[in-house]
């Protein structure tokens, strides 16, 4: 034996689990609360191209961490590239492993994952979204022989919302969707019924959902303008169809829509963030320039 078998530093399980339930009390007394949102969408990755689909957020485990650094974001922070102004604010946080297979089904997920998101209600108000871009399992370097870890420490990112599907049930997360995401104004005609925030809509043939070919999370219904609101959309509305609701049961038919057009919404939600020019633009150029596809290059 080349080392002192008097001495059992490297595995001792009593003091392994001591050391462990330390750091889980310590977490939990000076760290916070948290929401974890595994991709549910991560078995359709394109392996051979290196391709994600769209990004399916459809749960949140609420989990406690610890921020690391608990004085200023860390990373290039902002800074001017050949794609303008980026803002890149990072911070570490740490979660231990006994909480996460806890608080996580371990059928999929075994370890945070890069790529899937941690929500933190406390931040700037309202709460923010962060996406994690490193998982650290060798913070500890594996302390006392352990086979592993105690703790993940994350590496966390501002996420930046790009029409990913986030329907969580948890309403702080899903506002995400309706304040950052691209929604359209799709105009009904005849039908019955009041769309619920948030449910699904879809349009089939024979009007059930199974058989689907477009479908859309609900962000705003005004029954007076007949004017429903969807973001995260699937396929294509086609017009003289149905836009059924899974929840609700309201059926009304898709009537037309403008994609330059603006529509003012009357109450909330959505809430429009910005004003945009495309129609007036469009409608001023039309009296001076041919655009026309016989024409593709224009006349004055």
């Amino acid at each position: 034996m080349l080392t002192n078998n008097y001495f059992n530093l490297y595995n001792n399980k009593t003091e392994q689990h001591t050391i462990e339930d330390l750091i889980c009390e310590s977490i939990k007394i000076h760290g916070f609360e948290t929401f974890y949102l595994p991709n549910d969408n991560v078995d359709a990755r394109d392996l051979f191209y290196g391709e994600d689909p769209v990004k399916k957020f459809q749960s949140a485990f609420p989990i406690e961490m610890y921020l690391s650094n608990a004085t200023e974001y860390g990373g290039d922070k902002e800074f001017f590239s050949k794609f303008g102004l980026e803002i890149k604010n990072t911070a570490q946080v740490i979660v231990t492993k006994r909480s996460f297979s806890q608080r996580v089904p371990q059928n999929t997920f075994t370890r945070p994952r890069e790529g899937d998101l941690v929500f933190i209600p406390f931040m700037n108000g309202t709460g923010e979204l962060f996406e994690i871009t490193f998982t650290n399992q060798t913070k500890d370097f594996m302390m006392l022989g352990r086979a592993v870890p105690y703790f993940y420490e994350l590496t966390l990112e501002k996420y930046k919302y790009s029409q990913e599907v986030i329907a969580t049930g948890v309403d702080l997360i899903d506002q995400v969707v309706t304040d950052s995401g691209f929604t359209l104004h799709l105009n009904t005609g005849a039908g019955s019924g009041d769309y619920v925030m948030r449910e699904i809509v879809f349009q089939s043939p024979d009007g059930t959902y199974a058989n689907n070919n477009t479908s859309a999370t609900v962000q705003g219904w005004i029954k007076a303008t007949d004017i429903v609101s969807v973001s995260n959309i699937s396929g294509e509305f086609i017009l003289g169809q149905n836009i059924i609701g899974l929840t609700s049961g309201a059926s009304y038919v898709y009537a037309d829509f403008d994609p330059l057009d603006e529509v003012i919404m009357a109450t909330e939600p959505p809430a429009i963030k910005e004003v945009y020019d495309n129609k007036l633009i469009t409608t001023a150029a039309d009296l001076i320039l041919d655009t026309s596809e016989t024409n593709s290059f224009g006349s004055l």
